[in-house]
């Protein structure tokens, strides 16, 4: 009899909720639980990750029901319902969906994944009877994932969770689901919002069906809420509380212990399910199982990782160990769980390393891994001390522990232009989940600046200047060196790029007589082989008779004028072997030819010398090009240089697909244009004055050797142009060409100019 005249209650209930639904239909167009949510949410407070929502609701919704065969339950998801007859079935029915589990109690008071079984059992494995008060499943739902901010000092949090769950009472005769609670709490007083979506049915008539609109309501009402660093438990305002209930619904009875209600816009929402008596005391022998049980929330409050450089300025670019500290880097699982062997499934730490990383590096934000350059003898690993031999099995010291406080601490020598460091990165400190996990939080830049060192090489001449460069370039020696006039350039512009070819340092003589540093030189290095660039004009017989008791082979390279002179060198050093590309220079001035003199050298492209006022290219420059196989032709210098005509002229040439000019305002822009165009990597620069030719003609043929820029620079000054090419070719040393006469004080302490 009991059972009958409860079915007829929910029946009753049932079919004023499809009348309620009809009548009440302007509940969805405002939601109803607006004026309990606080007027702001937390504005302030730490961010959590990973936050953790359980409540049974009641105990109501977790017993068996009156009518036979029956049980409330609750679900994972949305458990779709299509007629008033529909019943939920363990094929309906889910333990998981998305971030939502439903958890059974244990009997040791533990919870684990609930069962279809485990909803007609006690947590004991009693079976349920009825709906006695103190004897429900133990069931409740968990919804994984939330995130937001909390300020336990304020006793304040705003947490959202995503994800559903369905409230079903008689197996789902009568079921509404719930939508992305939303917890607000300030001062600790607060509220628990979400979406309602549910169905009204009618006893009356068993066809009778609704689908209900959307609703937003308030699940819970709190108060005294103590919000810590780790979450809280707290009681949701039930008893006490007392519902307005329009005409015709089951009155709200207001005396006993347990007398109380669910928040007014919920039960507002469950006069449309049929379900509101459910909700709030209405004097029947449930009463005290509708009392709103605990709602618990726990989450971790993520701690912004940070790293400490020891330093971080005025590094040596040759090398130098520095100190690196980290702290806050704490698990916060799935986002910092590997997907890589060896730790797949695992915490997998952070990355610690030195490396050249573009502008957009960041995993977080989709960037590839081409944007990472990291120097690997510069790369550590931070994982958990058991995680060490997994990931580091030999000991090497790759892998670093990471504290369970997420702290670590680690030494690494950083060290400019590491093989494979990005043109355009930017040099520093950086951190980032490790195998294959991707979480922002982790991802930290501390910039690095290294020092730039300031070499002079210089002699109490310009052949003495020439002699320390070689020494500089060859101290173990070489086979040939290349002998050219110090005292002028018409014959010596294109060598450089000849001597680089060949591995020799290109040496200056006086016009009548061979030098003594120079002779000595020349037996230092060993070389049975020299090349003298220009006729005797430039080089006299005698001076090569000197060399020729120096050496087995002497050759002389020079034509009828230093056009001339320019194609026997260019065919000499690159006529076997051909070159794809060439550098044309006026030969009536030499800065611009000496700047690409040095970019030759680097990359095997012959400096060929026109009369650059000319209209059109002469045959024999012409046939050469053809010859050598160029398809690509850079003109150094502007039209006042090489005229525009010969530009043309150029691009007619058999096998020239393309011609370009390297050009500026001035000699010195030339020159940085020229070096732009081919360097986007140096580990050092070169200048030299553009005021005269002797320190470049030398210095060229060491650069090209290192493949390294040499610009032509004012005497007293750094062009701004040359000194942001430094800083962009990642160059950690500069090297002076010529004493303070030729390259003052200010140049050495790389003074910008004002111009």
């Amino acid at each position: 009899m009991i059972q009958k005249r409860s079915r007829a209650r929910s029946c009753a209930a049932l079919a004023g909720g499809l009348t309620a639904a009809l009548a009440l239909s302007a509940l969805a167009a405002a939601p109803a639980s607006a004026a309990t949510v606080p007027a702001a949410a937390a504005a302030e407070g730490s961010s959590i990750t990973g936050a953790v929502f359980t409540w049974s609701l009641t105990d109501e919704a977790n017993a068996k029901a009156f009518a036979p065969g029956t049980v409330n339950m609750l679900s994972a998801g949305k458990v779709a319902k299509t007629s008033a007859s529909d019943s939920i079935t363990e094929a309906d029915w889910m333990a998981t969906d998305g971030d939502v589990t439903i958890q059974k109690e244990q009997a040791d008071g533990s919870y684990a994944t609930g069962t279809w079984a485990g909803l007609l059992t006690t947590p004991d494995g009693s079976p349920l009877s009825g709906t006695k008060v103190g004897t429900p499943s133990g069931n409740r739902v968990s919804i994984a994932a939330g995130s937001g901010t909390v300020d336990p000092d304020n006793e304040s949090a705003d947490i959202t969770w995503t994800g559903d769950f369905t409230v079903a009472l008689y197996s789902g005769l009568t079921q509404y689901s719930v939508s992305d609670p939303h917890l607000v709490v300030e001062d600790g007083e607060g509220t628990v919002t979400a979406t309602l979506s549910g169905y009204g049915t009618e006893m009356d008539d068993p066809e009778a069906f609704v689908v209900l609109p959307d609703t937003e309501v308030t699940l819970a009402t709190l108060s005294g809420v103590d919000v810590t660093a780790t979450g809280f438990t707290v009681d949701p305002e039930y008893l006490g509380v007392s519902v307005d209930l329009p005409a015709g619904a089951t009155a709200q009875v207001t005396s006993g212990d347990t007398w109380g209600s669910f928040p007014q816009s919920f039960v507002d929402y469950q006069l449309l399910t049929g379900q509101s008596s459910y909700w709030y005391s209405s004097g029947g022998q449930t009463d005290a199982a509708k009392v709103a049980e605990p709602i618990g929330v726990s989450y971790t409050v993520a701690t912004t990782p940070t790293v400490t450089v020891s330093k971080t300025e005025g590094l040596n670019p040759d090398g130098e160990t520095i100190t690196i500290t980290g702290t806050g880097f704490l698990p916060s699982p799935p986002a910092t769980t590997g997907v890589y062997p060896p730790l797949a499934g695992q915490f997998t730490g952070a990355y610690v390393t030195f490396g050249s990383f573009l502008d957009t590096w960041k995993p977080s934000d989709g960037a590839p891994g081409s944007a990472r350059a990291t120097d690997r003898s510069a790369t550590k690993w931070a994982v958990l001390a058991e995680q060490l031999p997994v990931i580091d099995p030999s000991g090497s010291g790759a892998g670093i522990e990471l504290s369970a406080d997420g702290s670590f601490s680690t030494t690494i020598t950083v060290s400019k232009n590491f093989a494979g460091s990005l043109a355009d990165g930017n040099y520093g400190i950086y951190t980032y989940a490790a195998g294959g996990a991707v979480y922002a939080p982790f991802e930290t830049y501390t910039p690095i600046e290294f020092t730039t060192n300031v070499d002079r090489l210089a002699g109490a001449d310009r052949v003495a200047g020439a002699v320390a460069v070689s020494q500089e370039a060859y101290p173990e020696g070489t086979d040939v060196a290349y002998v050219v006039s110090g005292y002028t350039f018409a014959d010596a512009l294109s060598a450089a790029p000849a001597a680089v070819s060949e591995s020799a340092p290109l040496l200056l003589t006086t016009p009548d007589s061979l030098p003594a540093s120079v002779g000595d030189e020349i037996e230092r290095l060993g070389a049975s082989t020299i090349v003298i660039v220009g006729g005797p004009n430039s080089v006299s017989t005698a001076v090569q008779s000197s060399l020729e008791d120096l050496a087995d082979n002497v050759t002389r390279v020079t034509g009828a004028d230093r056009y001339a002179t320019s194609l026997a060198v260019a065919d000499y050093a690159f006529g076997e072997e051909g070159a794809t590309s060439a550098y044309v220079a006026t030969g009536a001035n030499f800065p611009d030819a000496l700047s690409a003199s040095a970019a030759g050298g680097a990359y095997g492209r012959p400096v060929v010398l026109v009369a650059g006022s000319e209209n059109t290219v002469n045959k024999a420059t012409s046939s050469l090009l053809s010859d050598l196989g160029v398809e690509e032709v850079l003109i150094a210098g502007g039209p006042n240089s090489v005229s525009t005509g010969i530009q043309t002229s150029l691009g007619t040439v058999s096998g020239v697909t393309a011609v370009e000019r390297l050009a500026g305002a001035d000699r010195f822009a030339a020159s940085i244009a020229i070096n732009n165009d081919a360097f986007d990597r140096a580990a050092e620069v070169y200048l030299a004055t553009g005021l005269n030719y002797p320190d470049a003609l030398a210095g060229a043929a060491l650069a090209g050797l290192r493949g390294a820029p040499l610009y032509v620079v004012p005497g007293d000054c750094v062009p701004t142009g040359v000194l942001s090419a430094i800083d962009t070719l990642g160059a950690g040393t500069v090297t002076l060409l010529g004493g303070p006469n030729s390259l003052s004080a200010a140049v050495e302490s790389l003074t910008a100019c004002s111009f």
